[in-house]
Parts: C-alpha cells; structure tokens; sequence
C-alpha cells in the first residue's frame, strides 16, 4: 500500500506551479489548506455509467459530513482526457480538483496503482493511505464507513458477513418493486420462478476482449447444461456504458438478463465483491453463494462444472492433476518456434493458438506473453531436456528478437468491474 507524509501530500498533488487546486466557481485553493485533514482523491472518468451512478452517492455522502462539521475533504483526479468532458463532470461536484492538463492527473494514477474506475483512495490527517479504494464501503453504507478507520471497516466486514449468511435469490434479486428478470422480447420473468434453482450471475460488457471470447463458451457450456437439468438458470448483468451496447451484446446470449442500468446491480456487485470481468458467480438452491470462480471451471471443465459446488470441483481438479502429471515440463512448438514453452500454473489467459480461454495450467512463454492450452502446445511438440534443449535455443537468438518484437506489438488487456484498459 502506497504512503506519504503531510509533504508527500505536497509532491503528490502539486504542480511546482502555484501549488492550488480548483473549485467548480473557478476558486482556488491552495494544497496547504488540506494539512491535517482527511482527504479522499476521486479518481474518475465521466463518460462511464459506474461514475455517473457514484457520484450522486458520493456528494450526499460528502454533504452529510460537511454538515457534522467534519475536517473532511475530496479531490476530483479526473481521468477525461478533453476539457470539455472534464468540466461536464467537475461542474456539478461540490469539491475540489486537480486543474485539468495538470501533471498530477498522470501520475496519481499510477503511484496509487489504479485496477478499478471508480476509485476513492482515502488520506489520513498526518497524509498516510488508510484505503486504496473505499469506494465500496461508500456506495454500501454511507456515512456509516466514516472515518475509514481499521476499527470501522472491521465492524462493517461484520456486517457484511451477517448478510452473506442469510442471502437468499429475493435478497439479491428482489428490491420494492422490482421482482423479476427479462429474457428475450423484454418478457418479464418473475424471480419466483426462479427459486430452488442453480442461478449463475454473468457480469460482463461489450467492449471487454476477454468478455468477448468468453461469451461463445458460455454460451456453450450454458445450452448443454439446460438441455440436461432444468433447475439451472443464468442471468446477466451488464456493465455496459450504453444502452445499445447493451441490446447488442445481449442479443448474442441465449439466458436471461437483468434490465439496463437496473439498481439492483450494484447490490450484486457488492454481494460478490470481484475486481476483473468477465465474472462469472455460481449460487445454490438456498441463494447462498456456491462459488466466485465459475468462470475458471467453466474454461475448465464447460458442462462438466455442473452443479458448480466444493465436491464437484475437487473431483475436477484431481482429474486435471493427474493428467497433468503426464505433460512433459517443456516443449517446442511450431506456434512459436523461437522459444521453448514450459508448463506453469497460471490465472486465466488467451490461448494464442485456437484463441479460446484457457486457465489453471499453460505451456507459455515469459518473454513474448505467449500461451498455449497444453493441449493447442501438445499437438505436434517436441519435447525439450538437458543441453540439447539449451544449445537450440542460442542457435536462434536473431530469430527469437524478431519474435519478440511482433509479440511486444500485440495488445494486451486488463479488464475490471467498470472499464478496460490497454495493458
């Protein structure tokens, strides 16, 4: 977790100029009326949907305190990358911001490590980071995660853990009068009919690659699983920026959906607590949460995850470690011939032959961020040990840069709850 000192609040926010930040009137003030006071830096981006619905949540949460007379303030670090957008969104914040063009708007990002939009990293007085991002506690609980002490967030995790225990579908589904889900045509189908059943949650958006290449085996997975249980069910619910993109993305899908922009969307999004899409969340006959990773065993296993609990996974995974023991620990292959492939555990990836997910175990290439499914790498490999393998490799070294620079050129991507960004 970064830190800094009442000075590093200096060199954090300063421009080696006048050293202000602005008021939405065109105010300024300078950076040394915020020593002593707990400061909240709102790093956000106007044209997302996830930063339009925050911030109304985020002024009557600033307001709250301002009237309790709390030694308390905000800085917008806008992420708008023209004027005009920053000020459509800066003009209606009752807070201070970073002048845009500023130096400060680069960097905060990056010395904060920034992995979602919104995000509200949370100063204390003497300028230390008590949160990196505390955005959720706000969104969730209001006030009441004020001041964003240890103490505080414990009691709220308190909370939070009560709930999970007694979730049930209608508590994640059912909010005043909103009852039910669409399918396609916009037919509304109640959440009672719903219930007793395996309900997946798919989070997902449009504009995500690795959404897009998910999405086909899902799809998959999803049809051979309805063909044989009944009691399985899968809804989606967007992080689309628009609406159209919305309809369009969802016309490619065969499950049900919950309405664009619906409310009931950041309830899920608390409930499940996840930082990367495309996201795929399991939840059993009683509502409670059969597993975060659905996502994982469906790349994995597809169909074969159902009904997605502890003891169908464990049975999975000794499938799959005993068949890995029989993979060779490196291989050459035709895919990419310039570097020896070798096996590792991994997180999710792209395969960079058949182009499908892929998760849990890879043969790939450090250097180049190349994978293969050991399967894609298995097809025609040749396996490689001792020196033989070494004295190939030096025999190519012109050959391997080349390589490398063609896979440096590729795009790679990172994708979370509410935007995507070019690694």
């Amino acid at each position: 977790m970064a830190h800094s000192s009442n000075n590093g609040l200096m060199s954090l926010l300063g421009n080696g100029g006048d050293n202000t930040l602005l008021r939405s009137n065109g105010t300024k003030v300078p950076i040394s009326e915020l020593e002593g006071k707990m400061v909240g830096l709102y790093m956000s981006l106007g044209s997302f949907r996830s930063c339009q619905n925050f911030t109304p949540k985020l002024i009557e949460f600033y307001r709250s305190l301002k009237e309790k007379g709390e030694s308390f303030e905000i800085v917008l670090v806008s992420l708008d990358d023209d004027k005009e957008s920053f000020q459509r969104q800066f003009v209606n914040m009752p807070w201070l911001t970073i002048p845009f063009g500023d130096k400060a708007l680069e960097k905060l990002p990056k010395y904060f490590e920034l992995r979602a939009i919104p995000t509200m990293v949370i100063l204390g007085p003497d300028g230390k980071t008590l949160h990196l991002n505390a955005r959720g506690y706000i969104e969730e609980f209001g006030i009441q995660a004020y001041p964003f002490s240890a103490e505080k967030f414990s009691e709220l995790e308190e909370i939070k853990k009560a709930r999970r225990e007694s979730q049930t579908l209608e508590s994640l589904l059912v909010s005043d009068e909103l009852d039910f889900v669409i399918g396609k045509e916009n037919i509304e189908v109640p959440v009672s009919e719903l219930i007793g059943k395996i309900v997946l949650f798919f989070f997902s958006r449009k504009q995500c690659p690795q959404c897009k290449v998910f999405t086909p085996k899902l799809a998959k997975t999803y049809n051979e699983i309805k063909a044989r249980h009944s009691d399985f069910e899968l809804i989606y619910v967007s992080l689309d920026n628009d609406e159209e993109s919305f309809h369009d993305y969802y016309s490619e899908m065969p499950w049900l959906s919950l309405p664009y922009n619906d409310k009931r969307e950041v309830l899920l999004r608390q409930s499940f607590e996840f930082s990367g899409i495309p996201h795929l969340v399991a939840v059993g006959p009683t509502g409670k949460t059969l597993t975060n990773e659905a996502k994982d065993l469906v790349v994995l296993y597809g169909s074969e995850a159902y009904p997605f609990t502890d003891i169908k996974k464990k049975e999975l995974e000794g499938r799959l470690e005993e068949m890995a023991k029989g993979w060779p620990e490196k291989v050459r292959n035709k895919r990419h011939e310039y570097h020896e492939l070798v096996l590792a555990r991994c997180g999710v990836y792209a395969c960079d032959g058949c182009k499908e997910l892929g998760v849990r175990w890879s043969f790939n290439c450090d250097e180049c961020y190349f994978n293969l499914h050991p399967e894609c790498a298995l097809m025609g490999e040749k396996v490689v040990s001792g020196d033989d393998g070494n004295d190939k490799q030096n025999n190519i070294v012109v050959e391997a840069n080349n390589n490398e620079d063609e896979a440096a050129g590729r795009e790679r991507w990172i994708c979370d709850g509410h935007g995507c960004y070019k690694a």
